[in-house]
């Protein structure tokens, strides 16, 4: 399961045409097809080994337990099973630093850390604006609560959280590499400083095609969540397997990128 090969990703627009938009820092001599090629490159690299950093096992793992506690009739007590402590009558804010508390704090301050959680955090709160049955206050307490994330517990839900967790990781990751390898070209720290204001003005596009890359995990996502939760919260065996046949197929895709014409 999960092995299924996939054609090219459509794509609203090529990476390499992505980057070369973001033209200010170039001079004549330095190619844009090198640094989009080198930060996408950084970003394959990084990812054959993600599967086993902690940060990241820690907040799939929430994300994962919370889904399936979501669909239980008691979702406090479920979550109390999977030692995740939630007030009780939470907010959006009370899963953010129940995602914190899951991870290590040596793991939760460092530089890889912060990305695995801030990623974790954007994907629930744009779950919840896109699929909340009942729209509630980001810092008011209800003990309603559970039921605006009740549709989080089965496959289809799962996989949409899923998939913005892995676009908002990719997205991060993006960003990150492509400011080392943009500002190792630029000359001066005026060039570097045009650039950060490019990635900015092209942050969309740069979201969009990180949204778009992680599709080739939905899917899988969805079956995976059906067979193991059905009686239990998946181990860490369990969710590390996961996470590196995800990790394998963004890769994939990302390669496939890489040397798309």
């Amino acid at each position: 399961m999960g092995h299924e090969r996939v054609g090219f990703l459509p794509k609203s627009q090529r990476w390499t045409h992505l980057v070369g938009q973001m033209g200010a820092m170039y001079t004549s001599d330095v190619s844009v097809a090198s640094v989009a090629t080198q930060t996408l490159q950084n970003v394959r690299t990084r990812y054959e080994t993600l599967f086993q950093d902690d940060a990241v096992k820690a907040a799939f793992s929430f994300l994962v337990a919370f889904a399936r506690a979501c669909r239980s009739s008691d979702p406090q007590t479920e979550l109390q099973q999977s030692n995740i402590r939630m007030p009780d009558q939470p907010t959006l804010l009370s899963i953010v630093r129940a995602i914190r508390d899951r991870v290590p704090p040596q793991d939760a301050n460092s530089e890889y850390g912060q990305l695995a959680l801030a990623a974790a955090a954007d994907a629930v709160g744009q779950w919840h604006k896109q699929h909340a049955t009942a729209q509630l206050a980001l810092l008011q307490p209800s003990s309603a609560f559970y039921d605006s994330w009740r549709d989080l517990g089965c496959g289809a839900g799962f996989c949409e959280l899923s998939r913005l967790y892995f676009g908002k990781l990719t997205e991060r990751y993006l960003h990150y590499f492509l400011d080392r390898a943009a500002s190792a070209t630029c000359p001066n720290i005026e060039q570097r400083e045009r650039f950060q204001n490019d990635i900015q003005a092209h942050i969309d596009g740069v979201s969009k095609h990180a949204f778009e890359t992680a599709k080739i995990t939905q899917s899988f996502a969805a079956g995976w969540f059906t067979a193991h939760t059905r009686e239990r919260v998946p181990n860490q065996r369990e969710i590390e397997g996961f996470l590196a046949i995800a990790f394998g197929k963004l890769r994939d895709e990302l390669r496939r990128e890489q040397e798309a014409k």
